[in-house]
């Protein structure tokens, strides 16, 4: 399923390139000029400069685009050589770096050439392409992390060297949506415990243990007891930028026997149907992005497939999501379901953030309302969908790691 899910947006994104729609994201210029000829890495070498800082240093017979990334478990830094290619295979001398225990190459498509060097430590490194002769080269500079740098600051102080985390730069927003509020109770239990007010202490709960966690960040929808519209929460989600976005309740029966917990998706059917609405809303108002690229009403073609495929693709990843949280609520709470069931739920319909709609419990049923009524239970709940939230997030992390290095 994951595999699935990134070949479809790769797709998504490739096909967004293809037929011109504007601004689809992270190609280098160069990677589509034709005529260009590749550039060519002539040698590569290892020197040492002023306070014994290494340097890798690639001879190119041209300018060239580079990205430059620090990965660990294993320490590792990539170079990605775009629209270039070895004139032969790099070879370093054995012995030469105490810091690079191995340099290995790959082509990437047709075009571009990848450098892996396993580091023998945590390893900042900087780059930096200048004029050489009748050609240029690349300098890539090591400093390690827990030494100074060679350099100094204004006031004579050795700059300072922090750490780069894997997730760096990318913080996961988790739209955290309490149903109901205000007028809207939501259910009410036979003893008067309102849905609107345990889901918001729940809530709440998840928020705190998302933000204690490196890399994510949890945004409340409703932080008070009001009513906020099925449409509006969608349009806070996308306003702060969510990745995810989780909607909680705690269910209702006539059947007052009725227990378990549950976890909804958008199904099929509804993403057909908001699929229509955000055409119409592109066509009628404004111009919307998706994907990564522009809808625009001269693309209406392109516009419908792209959102038909990033509406599938979200739904696969809004399965992967609600999978690992119905798990880990099945350790607090007998399970109604024990899969992940899909229902129109309009709150669930946002195209492009991977979302679901958790049912705590049966507020309905004695027995539920008594547990959810107390902070310990609600803390478990909480619990049990942040560590949903937090396995989705390091399957992510390593899936992202995974394509990109290969």
């Amino acid at each position: 399923m994951k595999n699935i899910s990134q070949k479809r947006r790769s797709f998504v994104l490739t096909l967004g390139k293809a037929m011109g729609v504007a601004g689809v994201v992270s190609a280098a210029p160069q990677a589509f000029a034709k005529g260009r000829g590749h550039a060519s890495i002539q040698s590569v070498s290892l020197k040492k400069g002023d306070g014994g800082q290494q340097r890798l240093v690639f001879k190119l017979d041209k300018s060239i685009k580079h990205k430059v990334m620090t990965l660990s478990s294993p320490d590792r830094i990539v170079i990605d050589f775009i629209d270039t290619k070895p004139k032969a295979a790099l070879k370093l001398s054995r012995n030469s770096s105490t810091l690079i225990k191995k340099l290995r190459q790959s082509s990437r498509n047709k075009n571009d050439f990848r450098v892996v060097l396993d580091m023998a430590g945590k390893t900042k490194a900087t780059t930096k392409l200048k004029p050489s002769g009748n050609g240029y080269q690349l300098e890539v500079a090591f400093n390690p992390f827990g030494q100074q740098s060679a350099g100094k600051s204004a006031v004579g102080k050795p700059k300072a060297v922090t750490p780069v985390s894997r997730n760096k730069g990318k913080t996961i927003i988790v739209a955290i949506d309490a149903g109901h509020g205000g007028n809207d109770p939501g259910a009410v239990g036979k003893k008067g415990t309102k849905e609107k007010s345990v889901v918001l202490q729940i809530s709440k709960r998840l928020k705190k243990h998302i933000d204690r966690q490196p890399g994510m960040k949890g945004v409340l929808i409703r932080d008070g007891d009001y009513y906020v519209s099925l449409r509006k929460r969608i349009a806070k989600a996308r306003k702060n930028k969510a990745d995810l976005f989780i909607s909680i309740h705690a269910d209702a029966n006539p059947s007052r026997k009725l227990t378990g917990s549950s976890v909804y998706i958008l199904s099929k059917g509804g993403a057909s149907s908001e699929q229509a609405r955000w055409l119409a809303n592109s066509e009628n108002s404004y111009e919307m992005k998706m994907a990564g690229a522009h809808l625009r009403k001269q693309n209406k073609v392109v516009s419908s497939l792209l959102l038909e495929l990033s509406l599938s693709d979200t739904i696969d990843k809004s399965l992967n999501l609600a999978g690992g949280v119905l798990k880990e609520l099945g350790s607090v709470n007998r399970l109604l379901r024990r899969r992940v069931e899909s229902a129109g739920f309009v709150v669930l319909k946002s195209p492009d953030i991977p979302s679901m709609l958790v049912e705590t419990a049966f507020i309905s049923n004695a027995m539920e309302e008594k547990r959810l009524k107390t902070s310990a239970y609600q803390e478990k709940l909480a619990k049990a969908i942040f560590k949903g939230v937090r396995q989705y997030q390091v399957a992510s992390i390593e899936m992202e790691q995974k394509e990109y290095l290969s």
